[in-house]
């Protein structure tokens, strides 16, 4: 994502919530990097919107917690260090898990379908070497595991957690062998889900969580014992 692409032009009604996903993408794709500084009036010019718009957009993140009041009152991209992402990634396994049982044992033919139109998606990206298309398609992939779950808690806890930590995807997946031994992970999660097979599908799943996890916290841990 480059500054040109978070300029705006969309019904009024819309704006706040194109502002909102305009910042929550340049956050996630690492346009902003954890511990920028992010100004009012330069979001405004970027975005081409209304510093009315753009503070709604930023209380809306600062309660997902991807951004975060820093010093003399500005406003700074949240940084996690690796025992945060630990624990993320720990919660998401039991939450994501907890989904894709649910999601198979309710046989719902729809969402299975979803889930693999997702994953198919994940395999031309991976092809292609898209690696930050390949990041959000994996978002929607994890996604559709938790809509699949039928629990509105399920779902919304999920989703908040995959916020957290969606800048994060794009740094595992560039460690050496991690895309081609994610997509490895994201076959076999589909063939349990489409065999049926909740145990597998959860051992699967499970799994991928934590080799995910495992590449994250190994970069931040290399990145907190550089020398200032």
């Amino acid at each position: 994502m480059n500054i040109e692409d978070m300029r705006i032009v969309a019904n009024p009604t819309l704006v706040r919530e194109h502002a909102l996903d305009k910042l929550r993408s340049a956050i996630a794709t690492g346009l902003y990097q954890p511990g920028t500084r992010l100004v009012e009036r330069e979001l405004c010019e970027a975005l081409g919107v209304s510093r009315t718009s753009v503070r709604e957009a930023l209380r809306q993140l600062q309660s997902e917690s991807l951004i975060e009041a820093g010093p003399r009152r500005t406003i700074i991209v949240s940084v996690l260090n690796a025992q945060d992402a630990f624990d993320i990634y720990s919660l998401r396994e039991m939450v994501e898990t907890t989904a894709i049982r649910r999601l198979v044992e309710r046989d719902d033919s729809k969402a299975a379908k979803r889930l693999q139109s997702a994953f198919k998606a994940i395999e031309k990206c991976a092809h292609k070497g898209d690696l930050p298309a390949l990041s959000a398609m994996a978002g929607t992939f994890y996604e559709e595991i938790l809509d699949g779950s039928g629990s509105k808690v399920v779902r919304d806890t999920g989703r908040q957690l995959l916020k957290r930590v969606s800048y994060l995807r794009l740094a595992s997946m560039s460690e050496p062998q991690r895309m081609e031994n994610g997509l490895a992970e994201w076959s076999q999660i589909m063939d349990a889900v489409m065999k049926r097979d909740a145990d597998k599908a959860v051992e699967a799943l499970g799994r991928h969580i934590r080799n995910s996890r495992d590449a994250v916290v190994r970069k931040l841990r290399a990145a907190e014992e550089v020398p200032a």
